[in-house]
């Protein structure tokens, strides 16, 4: 590094360090100043995850990687926040982490105009579209002779650079959060270790339940994971409380506290002896905390029950739209989210909404309600967060819409190895697989109903069809009528697939009813041709068509 550079990092490190997210995180800026302190060594020797466990973050020298996936969470929140921080600064430079890689690296700040969907520059064509790393490229460093008006201005740019960051940190004590104003204010949840001291073994494995939680709710794009020390003013904070049930820790209980009221949300009791065990108790508790339709949510839904303010508020609306299809509720959702798009036109996640909007939206014959291409905001979303698992599916399902299934696989499966316990994205992209005659879908689908029995119904009824499609007419009969139990009236594609299968068993008269009833909902008389009716709820071509094929098969009317 020159001269230039060297300083031009010191004086990112600390601005980024005087700011009002890291100075409530002492975690994040203990670690930003080791990488930092690392690059301006100039160590020729590549950062480990055990060098930044040990080095940076205090864990002690027997500290497994393989085991543990704490450092490799810690940097990626540390990327996250930096992303965040660049989107809203004009600066000329940055500091960013190249994904999967530990070192800083400093180079120019890419951040551009998200006001139009259409500014995302990104190339579609075929072969950057596959090649993900393409889209979402990490900043790289200045390249090496490259000179700035700095080195003039050494000592005085130092002099003012550090007396502006002391006067900003001094300002924001006193006036709110400037990223309140420009972000969406998702719910903050801080997962606390036991308050309880015992031996180095009982310690070792709550700090494994709570790296876990932490690797894991991080994924979730909804929600936001702040350290055990941090105080925030969030409107909606919660604290995920692990306690020990007995002296050696084999049994831990979980408590998700709302942090205002201090009710108690939800518990859960776990085992610690097995591993693999363990592994899967907190996935499923996680999944119950931070899926689209969790705790949290049914939590937050509960303050904003029939309020479509921009942000937050109208996601939630938006995700019991996706669920339930109450089609009154439609247009003012669809405003709401135009409202939203125009507040807060750098959240990744906000822009995978909307490219799902976008698309109901002209389904629904509703193409003035949002402004854009759904294949834009999905981009956007992208290019916005290269770790956000709902910023890819995005991707992917705006390319299983234009019937191309390659792109559409390539970026699904990108997804859900972002987030392995997204049961809708694991879902839907096993149900969009399966529309495309592929039969490995059904494990994505299969493994999202194993992972989250709440999973979103469309999901279940692309499994049931799939079951149908393999001659197991019962098993799809008996699962689609198990979930329509639950939602009379509420799941089209349930009902679809339950008329199909009830057919297929010899039960014409009852599957001749339940056919009538859907095509009277979906305004259209029986006789309709099945294509009719199932264009009023379902947008994929591919599965359309071979929803026709088995209704014509079928022969109901």
């Amino acid at each position: 590094m020159t001269e230039e550079e060297k300083l031009q990092l010191c004086l990112e490190r600390d601005r980024l360090l005087c700011s009002p997210e890291f100075s409530r995180s002492p975690t994040m800026s203990k670690l930003l100043r080791f990488l930092a302190d690392y690059k301006l060594s100039e160590d020729s020797r590549p950062l480990t995850a055990y060098a930044v466990a040990v080095d940076a973050l205090g864990r002690d020298d027997g500290f497994d990687t393989q085991a543990d996936s704490y450092p490799r969470v810690q940097i990626g929140r540390l990327r996250r926040m930096l992303d965040h921080f660049y989107l809203r600064e004009n600066s000329e430079n940055r500091l960013s982490i190249p994904y999967q890689h530990y070192e800083i690296v400093l180079g120019p700040n890419e951040t551009f105009s998200a006001s139009d969907p259409k500014a995302a520059d990104v190339d579609t064509d075929d072969k950057r579209f596959v090649d993900l790393s393409s889209t979402v490229q990490a900043a790289s460093p200045r390249p090496p002779g490259r000179r700035t008006n700095i080195g003039r201005f050494y000592l005085p740019m130092l002099v003012l650079v550090v007396l502006a960051a002391v006067i900003g940190a001094i300002y924001s004590l006193q006036k709110p959060d400037p990223i309140s104003a420009t972000a969406i204010s998702y719910p903050a949840i801080i997962v606390q270790g036991a308050g309880v001291a015992g031996d180095e073994e009982s310690r070792g494995k709550i700090e494994a339940v709570r790296s876990h939680l932490v690797g894991s709710l991080e994924k979730f794009d909804q929600i936001r994971v702040f350290d055990e020390d941090m105080e925030l003013a969030d409107p909606s904070q919660y604290y995920l409380e692990s306690s020990m049930l007995d002296p050696t820790a084999d049994r831990v209980q979980l408590r998700l506290v709302d942090s205002a009221t201090r009710e108690v949300i939800w518990a859960s009791r776990i085992s610690t002896t097995s591993t693999e065990q363990l592994d899967a108790e907190l996935d499923q508790a996680v999944v119950a905390i931070a899926s689209s339709h969790g705790k949290i949510a049914q939590h937050e839904r509960s303050k904003y029950r029939g309020e479509f303010t921009p942000g937050y508020p109208c996601i939630l609306q938006f995700h019991q739209y996706l669920r339930y299809r109450d089609e009154e509720l439609l247009k003012p959702i669809l405003a709401c989210m135009q409202k939203s798009a125009r507040q807060f036109p750098n959240d990744p996640y906000l822009m995978s909404m909307l490219a799902i909007a976008t698309n109901i939206s002209k389904r629904a014959g509703l193409t003035d309600q949002i402004e854009g291409d759904g294949k834009d905001y999905a981009l956007m979303a992208a290019k916005l967060d290269q770790d956000s698992a709902s910023a890819a599916f995005a991707v992917s399902q705006s390319a299983f819409f234009e019937d191309d299934c390659r792109k559409g696989v390539a970026w699904g499966e990108r997804a859900v190895k972002l987030n392995p316990l997204n049961s809708r994205i694991m879902g839907f992209l096993g149900m969009y697989m399966l529309a495309c005659n592929m039969p490995e879908g059904e494990e994505y689908s299969a493994r999202a109903l194993e992972i989250d029995s709440d999973v979103d119904l469309p999901v279940v009824a692309g499994l049931a069809m799939q079951m149908l499609q393999r001659g197991d007419a019962k098993a799809a009969q008996d699962l689609a009528s198990k979930y329509m139990v639950s939602i009379a009236g509420g799941a089209p594609r349930l009902e679809m697939t339950y008329i199909l299968a009830t057919a297929k068993l010899g039960q014409r008269a009852e599957a001749r009813e339940a056919w009538r009833s859907l095509a009277e909902r979906s305004g259209l008389p029986e006789t309709a041709a099945p294509g009719e009716v199932l264009r009023k709820w379902i947008a994929n071509p591919n599965l359309i068509r071979q929803l026709e094929s088995a209704f014509e098969e079928a022969r109901l009317y």
